[in-house]
């Protein structure tokens, strides 16, 4: 297994290829093979075999033709990488301690190990279950006669019949969630045997449990006692947070987009702390007043009364506490183009910290913010 960490070089030994597979999922790259470009950067070095591969801003584990693993850690501690894609209370009950980017559990074990205690505190006490109207052609004929299916199943011959009743099944909606997603963590290759077995000893639980391809249906209220363990699943099925499979990919692929996620999460923090204010995101905002049409895209902006009071920029990696001239320019522009006097860059940090740095009329906060369970 490759095991690197995102966005840090690392030197590996790499057959031809494996390289020319990853060098086809590098940023700048084309194709329409619908694959994530995960690969910030592939060089070969001096020696034969040997290349220097960056990862970009992803974190999870995917299979190569060749079989080899790749598994891309976070540069973060796993808590707030556990707290940022949303397995909230269902980490607290990890025992594993986990070492990004050196040896032992991985994300995607512990995603897996997380999901696996749900499904199995669960099973325990039975799945959801619910009545479905179920059709008849052969004996026993349980239930009423239904003239429709009897037309439709035998053309209205008179020896034969058709009835139809209802069955309590568990086969509904919010099981084949759970379901689909327990397909896809059966697909990955785990260094701790011991998950394996407990990922597949859960395959007769939902054995009869329709997984239907593409997006999981409309599931409706979700019972208290699945809560944890539908989020955990709607995690590893989001195609936006997921590397797709197939065109050329071999197994099972997990991959999150934590640049995307953290813009969720920050998002969401601007709304705990802008009460009575509307966040807005994925603002388009013109850049030009004249000629050729110029339009920018701001991650947040905030308006008060409808009218914007500042405008926010998601950074995901390391705190600093000066712009860089390219944010200073984006950021300037941005709040002159809304007419406001704030903005901010916001990055994910182990404490709170703050800076400003005033450009004429605006002010650009760099906000540190600790990653925490909300």
């Amino acid at each position: 297994m490759l095991r690197l960490v995102e966005y840090q070089t690392t030197t590996v030994r790499l057959t031809a290829p494996e390289a020319a597979e990853l060098a086809r999922m590098t940023v700048g790259t084309r194709g329409g093979d619908g694959r994530a470009r995960i690969v910030q950067r592939l060089t070969s070095t001096a020696e034969p075999g040997w290349y220097d591969l960056q990862p970009g801003p992803y974190v999870g584990r995917f299979q190569l033709l060749s079989g080899q693993v790749v598994e891309v850690a976070g540069r973060f501690p796993f808590q707030d990488l556990a707290t940022l894609l949303g397995l909230g209370r269902g980490t607290a009950h990890l025992e594993e301690s986990a070492t990004p980017g050196s040896g032992g559990p991985g994300l995607v074990d512990l995603i897996a190990l997380a999901f696996v205690r749900e499904a199995e505190r669960v099973a325990s006490q039975g799945l959801a279950k619910a009545y479905q109207r179920r059709a008849f052609t052969r004996p026993p004929y349980p239930g009423a006669p239904s003239a429709t299916l009897h037309l439709r199943a035998h053309a209205g011959r008179p020896d034969r019949l058709a009835t139809s009743a209802n069955r309590l099944t568990p086969d509904v909606p919010l099981n084949r969630l759970v379901a689909a997603a327990h397909r896809r963590l059966s697909g990955l290759p785990y260094p701790d045997a011991r998950l394996g077995t407990r990922v597949r000893a859960l395959d007769p639980v939902f054995r009869g449990i329709t997984v239907a391809p593409g997006r999981p249906a409309a599931i409706g209220p979700v019972p208290a006692r699945y809560r944890e363990l539908e989020r955990l699943a709607r995690l590893l099925l989001d195609d936006s947070g997921i590397l797709p499979t197939g065109a050329g990919l071999s197994g099972v692929s997990v991959m999150f987009d934590m640049t995307r996620i953290w813009e969720t999460y920050v998002g969401a923090w601007l709304r705990r702390r802008s009460p009575g204010l509307t966040v807005a995101g994925q603002q388009p905002i013109p850049l030009t007043g004249s000629g050729p049409r110029r339009t920018g895209v701001a991650d947040f902006v905030v308006y008060e009364a409808g009218r914007p009071v500042a405008v926010y920029d998601a950074k995901y990696r390391p705190w600093r506490p000066a712009p860089s001239t390219d944010e200073i320019y984006q950021l300037f522009t941005y709040a002159q183009r809304l007419g406001v006097t704030e903005a901010a860059l916001v990055y994910p940090a182990a404490e709170s910290r703050r800076s400003a740095t005033t450009v004429g009329p605006v002010t650009i906060t760099s906000h540190a913010v600790p990653i925490s369970p909300s």
